[in-house]
């Protein structure tokens, strides 16, 4: 599995137009080669979710991060060519998002099947996970640990676990305004927990 099958179906691209045709390609190839090995190596913890979020988000960003570095990319301007990597993907995937923010009855789908989603995309094997509101005003879920802080840290690159953080702060914003999403803390900017708040718009509106 290459960069081909994530959402980063635009890195070579990227890498070409950063870096010129010849170290683009070496970049980029560098990058699928860590990739691979990693895939190879790859613990998914006999979870299908947590191999979807490794092998299309997880471990395609650290391949990146890693590859740069090793063309003698400082670790600031790689991250940062990380980081605007992961918000050109953010931002396609945060139009998928905008239906429920602008149905009327957009928070009550979403409380609908938001248990079942959680359940099935974030499985016990990589977060720990608190349900601590459930009604028609907000959806309040904390999570204690989390499997992107895990990988990162297998990997010695914490520093890209807020990288991941921010994905979550755009995508989810689409939401609004049927759907307010906040959040106070994250495992990945150095707290201990995530808390996750979906409110109902119509209330915060008031």
């Amino acid at each position: 599995m290459g960069f081909n099958k994530t959402g980063f179906k635009f890195f070579q691209k990227y890498c070409v137009s950063k870096f010129g045709e010849d170290t683009g390609i070496k970049t980029y190839q560098a990058a699928e080669n860590i990739l691979a090995k990693m895939i190879n190596e790859a613990d998914y913890k006999n979870s299908k979710a947590i191999k979807w979020h490794m092998d299309k988000n997880m471990l395609p960003t650290i391949a990146m991060y890693l590859a740069f570095k090793q063309f003698k990319i400082t670790c600031e301007r790689a991250y940062d060519y990380t980081s605007e990597i992961l918000q050109i993907a953010c931002k396609k995937a945060q139009r998928k998002n905008l239906f429920l923010g602008k149905i009327p009855f957009g928070y009550s789908l979403f409380k609908l099947f938001c248990k079942s989603i959680i359940t099935e995309q974030y499985p016990k094997e990589g977060w720990n996970t608190e349900w601590i509101k459930y009604n028609n005003e907000e959806i309040h879920i904390d999570f204690t640990s989390c499997i992107y802080m895990e990988t990162t840290r297998i990997y010695n690159c914490i520093e890209l676990c807020p990288l991941f953080c921010a994905n979550d702060d755009i995508t989810l914003a689409a939401y609004s305004p049927n759907i307010i999403f906040e959040r106070s803390e994250t495992i990945g900017r150095g707290q201990n927990k995530c808390d996750f708040h979906f409110i109902n718009g119509k209330y915060r509106r008031r």
